[in-house]
């Protein structure tokens, strides 16, 4: 509220002039030139916002991006565990490391490359490549179907039970600070994340998609 209240006060003190100079004279207007924002943070802005996985069994994972700068974005996971299967009814547990999980930083588009979709389906498309940054972070759930975790090292264990009867044992390791390199694309509605394809040059296949 207070910085809008300065934006406010602003605007007021520059139409009404700053006072005291003694002249009617009406000022002379002035145009400001619009700011057009840089390539990077324009191409940047379409990775931004929250993405979802679709439903695993019980499970949806959400990732939410940010930017830090013109050419990265932070990343922070969060997974939903619900009482069916089809991730409806009520939420029992909720899991995140916490932190932003993982920086990343795109490069310029790779033209034309191969990509092999989840389907088997090979296209050619403008990918953005990528560099994933692990945090160093250890998984954490809570809900009220966690009936029990444990910490061994940096993984957790922890049993989460639903209204039916069933249980899931979750393992989740937790992260070291790796580094990933892949890359992006867009198409429509989804985001897809990509791995390079060993042996093969700008050939890529789809690791993960998420929609919006």
């Amino acid at each position: 509220m207070k910085f809008l209240a300065a934006i406010l006060s602003s605007s007021i003190l520059v139409a009404c002039g700053s006072g005291g100079g003694g002249s009617d004279a009406p000022a002379s207007p002035t145009t400001e030139s619009p700011t057009t924002p840089s390539p990077a943070i324009e191409a940047l802005a379409q990775f931004e916002g929250v993405w979802r996985e679709d439903c695993n069994d019980h499970m949806r994972v959400t990732k939410t991006s940010t930017a830090t700068s013109g050419t990265t974005f932070s990343v922070v996971t969060r997974e939903d565990y619900y009482d069916n299967a089809d991730c409806t009814g009520a939420l029992v547990a909720t899991g995140s490391y916490g932190v932003p999980d993982e920086t990343v930083t795109y490069a310029p588009t790779l033209a034309n490359a191969s990509v092999t979709l989840l389907t088997g389906e090979n296209i050619q498309a403008d990918v953005a490549p990528a560099t994933s940054v692990a945090a160093v972070a250890t998984f954490t759930v809570t809900g009220s179907g966690v009936k029990a975790t444990e910490l061994v090292g940096t993984t957790l264990f922890a049993r989460i039970e639903y209204a039916n009867g069933d249980y899931l044992v979750m393992t989740h390791p937790g992260l070291g600070g790796q580094t990933t390199y892949g890359a992006f694309l867009i198409r429509k509605y989804e985001l897809l994340a990509l791995l390079p394809i060993d042996g093969f040059t700008n050939s890529f296949k789809v690791r993960h998609r998420y929609t919006r």
